[in-house]
């Protein structure tokens, strides 16, 4: 037994200076995998363009380059001397209701309540389907797009309940009904269009919705608005439900707080006794 511990004992020093390469070793080869060669390429910041539109070609030769991209938020924030106690993404800096990120993505000025100076702030255009940077009472350029039932239509917004000129409106597009929601805000949004028609009536749109009832529940409709500023806001609806019912139901036109998208049509084709109608929700 003390033969042993004597040739331990002489043999510790080297024991010990391989232990303690051995704890080198391991730590080294820890570090080395579990390096970060790249460490820039995991951050994301709102600073990054969020947009970069395919030119084509043309007007790529025309401008002389092929990047265009939209301000970042960083910039943008720079741009209106927003310090750091009001470029949140939630702030509010000129108190219009309308946070800093939706002044960004509507092109508004987040330090003036109304930017178009026509005396509406600019969240109260927003919700009320204006344009909130152009004046007077523009609105926005909408266009409706189903890809399951082969749908691209101009949206017209309707300025009467009246059912002639509802039917004047569904002759360039569909009809968006008067004082419902605007696209992507709280409540019922409803819009209309023809699924037949006489064959002498006016009109490129007289069956634009002659296969609604093809929907089905999870189904998207894409709704686009264009700003005179050049913004464009894109909007996807998911189908939620579908029933056929009278013109009159309450259901409807029941409005709630959250964005809801209704279609109608008249059905059964070639009839204006009963409506189809389509519920969807806004996507996020």
């Amino acid at each position: 037994m003390l033969g042993i511990f004597s040739k331990i004992k002489s043999h510790l020093r080297t024991i010990t200076l391989f232990f303690v390469l051995f704890v080198v070793i391991f730590f080294a080869a820890f570090y080395l995998v579990n390096l970060d060669l790249n460490p820039e390429a995991k951050k994301v910041s709102v600073s990054s363009p969020i947009i970069t539109p395919d030119l084509g070609t043309e007007l790529n030769n025309r401008i002389g380059s092929t990047v265009v991209s939209m301000e970042s938020y960083d910039d943008w924030a720079k741009r209106y001397v927003l310090y750091e106690r009001n470029k949140g993404l939630d702030s509010d800096p000129d108190k219009d209701g309308l946070p800093n990120y939706l002044e960004y993505v509507y092109g508004t000025n987040p330090i003036k309540a109304d930017t178009d100076d026509d005396g509406y702030s600019d969240k109260q255009e927003i919700i009320n389907g204006y344009d909130p940077d152009a004046p007077g009472d523009t609105k926005p350029v909408v266009d409706v797009a189903i890809s399951r039932i082969n749908v691209d239509a101009p949206m017209i917004w309707s300025k009467s309940e009246k059912e002639s000129d509802m039917l004047a409106d569904l002759e360039n597009g569909l009809s968006h009904f008067s004082k419902t929601a605007s696209p992507g805000q709280a409540g019922n949004m409803i819009i209309s269009g023809h699924s037949s028609n006489y064959v002498w009536a006016k009109g490129n749109y007289n069956h634009i919705f002659e296969n609604l009832n093809d929907l089905q529940k999870g189904d998207t409709v894409t709704i686009r608005t264009a700003q005179q500023n050049g913004r464009v806001i894109t909007y996807a609806y998911t189908v939620s439900d579908k029933f056929i019912t009278t013109a009159d139901d309450p259901k409807v036109f029941a409005a709630g707080d959250t964005p809801v998208l209704t279609l109608s049509t008249c059905w059964p084709i070639g009839t204006n006794l009963r409506r189809i109608i389509i519920k969807a929700d806004l996507a996020k």
